[in-house]
């Protein structure tokens, strides 16, 4: 091969039997390429490894150590995740399979001289510097306009793209809807953001824009795209947009005109949200598509079970059927405060309660206020059990979280220690029952016994503060055993002293 020279100070090189140009390179500047090459194939192979799905046991026994109680929610929001899982696997082949094809060529081609390389990669005598990018860019609208068209009507063989399944859990407030989601958030690989309904609006009035739910998953993803568009969102107070009866002149901005606007977002669409640092008069926004996103979405539903009652109970013809009631959430409300009796038990309330609940049907989700296109885009619908009193009794010791350890721990740094009897657990856990409020009306129970005792404990001699029933029920303060300070216990060794000394002369 005869290599004529153009230029004593010119890199390019022109070959008379081919009349191609190369360009030379120093030692150094291939050293460099060779470098920077097996850099980028080590970072493409980081990006492809990922970890495989926890099981749903394992889920299910991380959850079992932090929530107690709800069985059935457990094992429904773990088999969800772990699909989830399974769904960004099978649906986002195509950057894994294109980087396999980036590091199998790199391979390939270790064993070319940078000038091979050079040649391969169409360095021709048209254009020494390669292909322009106007050619590059006609060249990809050609292959992408034979893409389509005929040869994807011809094509036999498809992929099959995995629909994902959003939750809607349902039950009474202080179940552990909330719990399960901050839990759940914790041993998650992937981004995980917990969003208020009560504050969404539609879009230009006052309030938080319904793309503001996929903004805190992008800012939980650290504003990554790719990464965003593969986690689960979890959506809580949602019957607090249920739409409002009777309001026929104003807009329901904040009820279902919000719901409407939630319907391509769950079923999947391409949503515009702020970037990083920008206002929103700038207009400065990315693009995220929904349709890899889980949404799980919870709520108290209160008064859904005498929805569920009039239902199944109703008598449609014939005399003594009953007058039709308005619709809507603030009417199951009223009637679920009117049915409020202190007669029966709040054992049996709850009972009742938990079994109208496990016949919910869509129909009754829509006579509540929400609308046909948002049930049906939830498709899997979990309630939630109330809590009795022996759950109650294992919030308060059992969790890694509980309750008791923290008022010990903070008893603890004031150096006095704290004990509960077994009937104070159990009288806390019924005052609870009959509040009505579930696991949070424990922590307002143990700060109004233990206010007393936080009062006095600073700066004094109090060693150990024992709660039992009567204390929890107010009928007497807290029982406080004091230090024996040195001066008490230098006189009780010379009062000892002194008796024994009575007692050898006598």
């Amino acid at each position: 091969m005869i290599i004529k020279i153009l230029c004593s100070s010119s890199r390019f090189v022109k070959c008379d039997t081919c009349q191609h140009f190369f360009i030379i390179l120093s030692d150094t500047d291939s050293k460099r390429s060779v470098k920077e090459g097996r850099h980028q194939i080590s970072n493409d192979r980081t990006t492809v490894q990922r970890h495989p799905p926890p099981p749903p046991k394992k889920i299910y026994e991380y959850l079992d150590k932090h929530v107690v109680g709800q069985d059935y929610a457990k094992k429904v929001l773990s088999v969800a995740v772990y699909n989830h899982y399974k769904r960004i696997f099978n649906n986002m082949p195509h950057s894994s399979s294109v980087t396999r094809q980036e590091t199998s060529m790199a391979d390939n081609t270790q064993g070319f001289t940078p000038r091979d390389l050079l040649h391969l990669s169409g360095i021709s005598h048209s254009n020494a510097l390669g292909v322009s990018f106007q050619q590059q860019q006609v060249n990809q609208e050609s292959d992408a306009k034979s893409a389509r068209g005929s040869d994807i009507l011809d094509n036999v063989s498809h992929d099959l793209r995995l629909e994902k399944s959003n939750i809607l859990l349902l039950g009474p407030t202080g179940s552990g809807k909330t719990l399960l989601a901050q839990t759940i958030a914790r041993c998650l690989d992937v981004p995980f953001a917990i969003c208020d309904c009560t504050t969404l609006t539609q879009a230009g009035y006052v309030g938080e824009d319904i793309e503001s739910v996929i903004a805190k998953l992008l800012q939980d993803a650290n504003y990554n795209i790719e990464k965003a568009q593969q986690g689960i969102v979890f959506l809580d107070e949602v019957d607090k947009i249920g739409a409002v009866p009777g309001i026929h002149q104003l807009r329901d901005v904040g009820g279902e005109g919000v719901q409407q606007g939630m319907l391509k977002m769950l079923e999947g669409a391409l949503v515009n949200v702020p970037e990083r640092n920008s206002r929103k008069l700038r207009g400065e926004t990315v693009v995220v598509d929904t349709t890899n996103i889980l949404f799980v979405a919870s709520g108290a539903f209160n008064g859904l079970d005498r929805i569920v009652s009039r239902r199944k109970n109703e008598k449609y013809l014939g005399f003594g059927a009953p007058v039709s009631e308005s619709p809507g959430r603030r009417a199951a409300s009223a009637a679920d405060i009117a049915n409020f009796t202190t007669i029966s038990s709040a054992a049996e309330d709850n009972a009742e309660k938990d079994a109208l609940l496990r016949y919910v049907e869509s129909r009754d989700l829509i006579e509540f206020g929400m609308i046909p296109e948002f049930v049906g885009r939830f498709p899997v619908v979990v309630p939630l059990h109330s809590l009795d009193e022996k759950m109650l009794v294992q919030i308060l010791t059992e969790p890694k979280n509980a309750l008791v350890p923290q008022f010990k721990m903070l008893f603890t740094m004031d150096k006095v220690e704290l004990a509960f009897t077994d009937d104070a657990l159990k009288t806390i856990a019924h005052s609870a029952m009959e509040r009505k409020t579930g696991a949070r009306g424990l922590r307002a129970i143990m700060e109004n016994i233990l206010l007393e005792a936080m009062f006095e404990i600073p700066g004094s001699d109090i060693a150990t503060v024992q709660i039992t029933s009567e204390v929890v029920k107010g009928d007497r303060p807290p029982f406080y055993i004091r230090k024996v300070k040195l001066e008490d216990k230098e006189y009780c060794e010379n009062d000892n002293r002194d008796n024994q000394e009575r007692a050898v002369n006598t």
